[in-house]
C-alpha cells in the first residue's frame, strides 16, 4: 500500500512537503533507496537518540550548500516533521518519506520558529491528505478551471465553460489593437483573436505581440487552405491557443491540422465560409475539430442573411461558434444557442470598446467564482 501528499504552507517563507506512506514491501524498497540518496537525508527525531515512530525519513528536495541550510534541516525542520508525526499517533507498521525544502535565509530564532511551525503544519496536511486520497477527481475537476499556480500567475483557459465572447482583431494596425487590447476588463470569458488580415501583415508572430498586451487565450485565424500541420504548428511556437483551418480546404489538410492540434495540445476551429453543409462537413471527418464556426464573411454583409441555425447547442458535438455581423442587441438570443460568440468591428470600431465588451460580459453571464481561498473547502473529518 502506498500513498501520496502535500502540503504547503507558509508565506515569506514557504514549507513545501511531498510526501510518501505505506506499508509492506514497497514502501520497504523506497524507504531503503532514499536512505542512501544524495543530499544525505535524515530520519525524523524529536531529538538526539529519539526517532519517532512510524520510521520517518526526511529527504532535502535541494543540494544544502551552506553551514544554515544544514542546521535548519537537521534543526526546525527536521523537528517539526517528526513532532508532527508523533503528534498523529500513526500505526507503527507504516513508514514515511518526507521531501523538504530547505530555504538559504538568515538564521534567526524568528526564521527557526517559523520553519518549525510551518513544516510542523504541512507535514499534518499532507499526511491526512494522503490517508484520505486528497484530492478527489471532482475536486481536480472543478479547480482546474480557476487554479492559478503561483509561480505561473495566469490561468489555461480551454473552452469548457461556454458561452465565450471571441474578440476578432481583424483590423491590420497594431495601434489599433494596442488601443482595444488595453481596454479590456479581466476576465476568462474573453478570447482573443489574430485575425487573418493581422496575421498577413505581421506575421503569425503577433500572436506574441498580442500576448504581451493581454496574455489570456488566444486564436489565430489561418484559415488554413494548405499544409495544414506546418501553419498549426507555426501558430503553436507563437504561443497561439487554438488555430481555425478553412473548411473550404481539402480533406488532407483538414485532418491533418485538426491532427497537429491534437499532438501539441491546441484547439482546432473549422471555419465554414462557402462551405453549404457545415455539418455534413462535420459528421464526415474522421477526426473532428473542436469548434464548428458557423461565419458569413464581411463582404457578404448586407447582402447575405447571418448564418444561424436554431437548437443545435448540445452536450454533443462541437462547439459552435458565429460569427458575421453579430452586434450587442443580438447577444442574448446568440448566447442560448452558441458556445463562442465572435465579435469584430462591432468592438474593434467602437468609440469606447471596453465598454462594448463589458456590456456583451454582462449579458453572458457571471465568470468563474474565485472567491474560496486555498482550500477552505476541504472536507472536515466528522466522527
Amino acid at each position: 500500500m502506498l500513498k501520496f501528499g502535500e502540503g504547503v504552507l507558509g508565506r515569506d517563507i514557504v514549507a513545501l512537503v511531498n510526501l510518501v506512506l505505506g506499508k509492506g514491501e514497497k514502501i520497504d524498497s523506497v524507504f531503503t533507496n532514499a536512505l542512501t540518496r544524495v543530499p544525505t537525508p535524515v530520519v525524523a527525531n524529536l531529538r538526539d537518540n529519539l526517532i519517532v515512530k512510524p520510521l520517518t525519513l526526511v529527504v532535502p528536495r535541494n543540494t544544502l550548500t551552506s553551514d544554515i541550510q544544514c542546521n535548519f534541516l537537521h534543526g526546525p525542520i527536521q523537528y517539526g516533521v517528526a513532532k508532527a508525526v508523533a503528534d498523529l499517533d500513526l500505526p507503527e507498521d507504516l513508514k514515511l518519506i518526507v521531501t523538504v525544502a530547505v530555504p538559504d535565509v538568515p538564521y534567526t530564532n524568528l526564521n527557526k520558529r517559523k520553519l518549525f511551525q510551518y513544516y510542523y503544519g504541512a507535514t499534518r496536511l499532507a499526511i491526512n491528505r494522503a490517508l484520505n486520497d486528497y484530492p478527489s477527481k471532482e475536486k481536480i475537476k472543478e479547480e482546474k478551471y480557476r487554479a492559478i499556480h503561483p509561480l505561473v500567475g495566469f490561468r489555461d483557459i480551454r473552452l469548457e465553460r461556454p458561452p465565450y465572447l471571441q474578440l476578432a482583431l481583424d483590423v491590420p494596425s497594431m495601434e489599433n489593437v494596442e488601443y482595444v487590447l488595453e481596454s479590456l476588463p479581466p476576465s476568462d470569458k474573453i478570447v482573443v483573436e489574430a485575425g487573418t488580415p493581422l496575421i498577413k501583415r505581421y506575421g503569425v508572430e503577433v500572436v506574441e505581440r498580442i500576448r504581451e498586451i493581454y496574455d489570456g487565450f488566444i486564436v489565430a485565424d489561418l484559415k488554413t487552405l494548405d499544409t495544414g500541420r506546418v501553419e498549426v504548428r507555426m501558430a503553436f511556437e507563437s504561443t497561439a491557443n487554438a488555430v481555425v483551418l478553412s473548411g473550404t480546404a481539402p480533406r488532407e489538410t483538414i485532418l491533418k491540422g485538426i491532427h497537429e492540434c491534437e499532438r501539441c495540445g491546441m484547439i482546432s476551429y473549422l471555419d465554414t465560409i462557402n462551405v453549404k453543409d457545415p455539418f455534413g462537413l462535420y459528421n464526415s471527418l474522421e477526426l473532428k475539430p473542436d469548434v464548428l464556426l458557423l461565419h458569413r464573411a464581411i463582404d457578404e454583409e448586407g447582402k447575405v442573411p447571418m448564418r444561424e441555425y436554431r437548437g443545435v447547442k448540445g452536450d454533443k458535438g462541437p462547439l459552435l461558434g458565429i460569427a458575421g455581423g453579430v452586434t450587442l442587441e443580438k447577444i442574448e438570443e446568440l448566447k442560448n444557442r452558441y458556445h463562442i460568440i465572435v465579435v469584430g468591428r462591432g468592438i474593434t470600431k467602437a468609440k469606447d470598446p471596453g465598454w462594448v465588451v463589458r456590456a456583451i460580459l454582462n449579458k453572458l453571464g457571471e465568470d468563474i467564482d474565485y472567491r474560496l481561498p486555498l482550500e477552505e473547502d476541504e472536507d472536515v473529518p466528522l466522527k
